[in-house]
């Protein structure tokens, strides 16, 4: 922390910070493809439980839980339950990122997926292409709109950050990096 203070005094909100370090971590998990990004094992039901918590809480993390699905395989179903999650909050998004990371994660599993999953996705797709227009700042929006509408996709949890997160939200049993059951991501909660 000391060595932070160098640099930024201690009264600098950590928001102002945030696109800081994202710098600092550099972008070594960018994919254009889902190969690569897509993490074996993952149990989609459970890390939508923990999507649904994290999409309560209302502060920067609240569109995080659906992003870590960006690239997974989901059924149609479960691909109901993120439109459902995605529709019921991006309107009341306040916070640019989420508004951007929810909206990618929709944009990307639209892309993905079959029939099934893009006849469940439609609303919120259509929706999330949108979204861009809603962000003022101009270089998030630029990035927004490349991420959620450009031709090539971009995959993969992206730096440090993103990762970080996913080890703590996408459930993943068998796979000791993330976490193994809900029950897990509750009991870190507490």
């Amino acid at each position: 922390m000391k060595s932070i203070q160098l640099f930024f005094p201690l009264r600098t909100p950590l928001l102002i910070l945030f696109p800081f370090f994202l710098t600092l971590s550099s972008c070594f998990m960018e994919y254009h493809t889902r190969e690569p990004a897509l993490v074996k094992n993952v149990d989609v039901d459970q890390t939508l439980k923990v999507a649904k918590d994290e999409m309560n809480k209302k502060d920067i993390s609240q569109s995080m839980g659906i992003w870590v699905l960006k690239d997974q395989v989901v059924t149609p179903q479960q691909a109901r339950t993120i439109a459902d999650l995605y529709l019921s909050n991006i309107d009341s998004m306040k916070i640019e990122f989420n508004i951007w990371h929810a909206s990618w994660a929709i944009s990307n599993l639209y892309r993905f997926g079959d029939a099934g999953v893009k006849a469940e996705l439609e609303i919120a797709y259509q929706k999330a292409k949108k979204q861009p227009e809603r962000i003022k700042d101009e270089g998030i929006k630029k990035t927004a709109d490349l991420h959620i509408n450009g031709e090539e996709m971009t995959t993969g949890f992206i730096h440090f950050g993103g990762l970080s997160y996913a080890y703590d939200h996408l459930v993943v049993p068998g796979n000791k990096k993330y976490i193994q059951s809900y029950e897990e991501y509750l009991k870190r909660e507490e």
